[in-house]
C-alpha cells in the first residue's frame, strides 16, 4: 500500500465517518455532551418588563423639571415585590419596586432607592430620569424563537443556565463513541511501582491516550497490553463486539514483529491507508472492521502516538458527533528552521503572545519522536507543509495549541528545587 499525503488521509477518515446515534438526557446529565440538534427558545427572556433595581417606578415625564433646587414629591401608592401580580398604576404617583418585580403600565422608568428621599408614603426626586432607566424589557436577553444551542455545540454550565432560563429540562445529545485503547509490545510494562527489568519500558502511550480522550469528555477503556503474538491481538479485537473507535500503539511499521496489518486482514478489516507522508508518525494505519468499528494503528513512539490521536483520531471524533473542525491558527516563527525532506512535519513548540498581541511560535529542541519532556514543556504543534524546506524568523506558520498560551514569554521547562 503506497504512502499518501496527510490531506488525502484525513479525507479518507472523514469520508468514512457516520453520524453517531442520539439520545435525550436530563439537562444536568447532558453536561459536556454534544448537542444533536439546534434548540430554539419557546419563550422570551425576560418574559415581562421588570425592574433592574430596588427603587421607585415612575412615569418619567412627571419628573422632567426635577432638580436640587426644584425637588418633586410624589405619593407612593404601593410596593411591588418580585413575583407579585400587578395592575395598571396611577401615572401621577409612584410605586416602590424591588429588583425583578414586574413594572406596571404606564411606568417607564425606575429610580434607584439611594437616589431619592423616601419618608412614609412620599418620595422626593431631585433629578429627572430617562425613559427606560433601570427597566429590563421583555425579550431583551432571549427572543422568542431564538436559537440558543447549535447542533455540534458542547453543552457547558453556561449553556445549561441558558436552557434552564427558557424552561428546557432535557436535551437531545450525541451518543459519544467509546474508545478502546490497547498497547502492543513485549517490552511494555504497566507495573509502574515495580522497577524495570532488562530492556523493559514503562507504558506512557496508554495513560496519555486515556487522559487525552477523557479531556475531550470521551469514554475511553483501557484494554491492556497485547504481547507480540497475533493470536492475542486478534482475540482482543474479536472481543470488542460493539462498534467503537479502537486505538493501538506499536506493531504497525515494517519490522518482523509488526503483525497488525496481517491480523486486521485476517479479521476481515478493510485497511484504507497505511503510511502517511508526515513526520513523526509515518506508519499510521486506518481501517474499518466488519462490525462497524474504526481502527487506528498508531506508531509506538510516544510523540507519534500523540500526533496520531490529535490529527487522525480527533478529526474522526468531531465528524462523528457533528462538531466543527477547529479553525487553523497562524503565528510568526521566533527563529529559522530547516525541514529535511518533502513531508508534512509536526514540531513541538512554545506558543506565546507578544506585547503587540501577535502569536509567536518558538520551535523547541528535542524534536525526536521518543522525547516526551519537550512536548510536556511546550504547548503547541507547528505544522510545516511538505513542499517547503526553509523557514526564516518572522515567517507565518500554522499552529495547533494543545496547552495554555503564555503571554509575552517563552515557556521554559520547570526546574524542581529542594526547599
Amino acid at each position: 500500500m503506497s504512502m499518501i499525503s496527510y490531506d488525502d488521509a484525513l479525507a479518507i477518515v472523514l469520508t468514512h465517518a457516520r453520524q453517531s446515534a442520539t439520545q435525550k438526557l436530563p439537562l444536568l446529565d447532558a453536561l459536556d455532551k454534544i448537542a444533536a440538534c439546534d434548540v430554539q427558545s419557546l419563550i422570551q427572556v425576560p418574559s415581562f418588563r421588570n425592574s433592574a433595581m430596588d427603587g421607585f417606578a415612575v412615569v418619567s415625564s412627571q419628573l422632567d423639571s426635577a432638580s436640587e433646587s426644584n425637588p418633586i414629591t410624589l405619593e407612593v401608592t404601593s410596593a411591588i415585590a418580585a413575583g407579585d401580580d400587578v395592575a395598571t398604576a396611577d401615572a401621577a404617583k409612584a410605586v416602590q419596586i424591588m429588583t425583578g418585580a414586574a413594572v406596571p403600565e404606564p411606568y417607564d422608568a425606575v429610580i434607584p432607592v439611594e437616589m431619592v428621599a423616601h419618608v412614609d408614603s412620599e418620595v422626593t426626586f431631585t433629578k429627572p430620569p430617562r425613559q427606560g432607566d433601570h427597566i429590563r424589557h421583555a425579550g431583551e436577553d432571549v427572543a422568542l424563537g431564538q436559537c440558543i444551542l447549535r447542533k455540534g455545540e458542547r453543552i457547558t454550565p453556561e449553556i445549561i443556565m441558558l436552557l434552564s432560563a427558557v424552561g428546557i429540562c432535557e436535551v437531545e445529545v450525541m451518543r459519544l463513541s467509546r474508545l478502546h485503547i490497547l498497547s502492543t509490545g513485549n517490552e511494555i510494562s504497566d507495573d509502574y511501582a515495580v522497577p524495570l527489568k532488562g530492556s523493559q519500558i514503562y507504558n506512557s502511550n496508554a495513560p496519555y491516550l486515556l487522559a487525552a480522550a477523557r479531556q475531550q469528555s470521551l469514554e475511553a477503556q483501557y484494554e491492556g497490553i497485547v504481547r507480540d503474538e497475533p493470536a492475542l491481538f486478534e482475540a482482543k479485537l474479536t472481543a470488542i463486539t460493539e462498534p467503537a473507535i479502537i486505538i493501538s500503539t506499536g506493531a504497525v511499521s515494517k519490522g518482523v514483529w509488526d503483525f497488525i496489518p496481517d491480523s486486521l486482514k485476517k479479521l476481515g478489516a478493510t485497511i484504507h491507508f497505511h503510511r502517511v507522508n508526515i513526520r513523526p508518525g509515518k506508519p499510521v494505519l486506518f481501517a474499518t472492521l466488519p462490525n462497524g468499528s474504526y481502527y487506528f494503528g498508531l506508531p509506538g513512539n510516544p510523540i507519534s502516538a500523540a500526533i496520531g490521536f490529535s490529527f487522525f483520531v480527533m478529526p474522526l471524533v468531531r465528524a462523528l458527533h457533528c462538531i466543527a473542525q477547529p479553525a487553523l491558527l497562524t503565528a510568526k516563527l521566533a527563529g529559522s528552521f530547516t525541514k529535511k525532506g518533502n513531508f508534512l512535519q509536526f514540531l513541538k513548540a512554545a506558543l506565546a503572545v507578544d506585547a503587540d498581541g501577535q502569536l509567536i511560535a518558538d520551535i523547541s529542541e528535542g524534536q525526536e519522536s521518543f522525547k516526551i519532556s519537550p512536548m510536556a514543556a511546550n504547548n503547541a504543534w507547528v505544522v510545516l507543509d511538505g513542499a517547503k524546506n526553509q523557514w526564516s524568523a518572522g515567517d507565518t506558520v500554522v499552529v495547533i495549541p494543545y496547552g495554555e498560551i503564555i503571554p509575552n514569554t517563552r515557556r521554559e521547562a520547570a526546574v524542581c528545587q529542594a526547599a
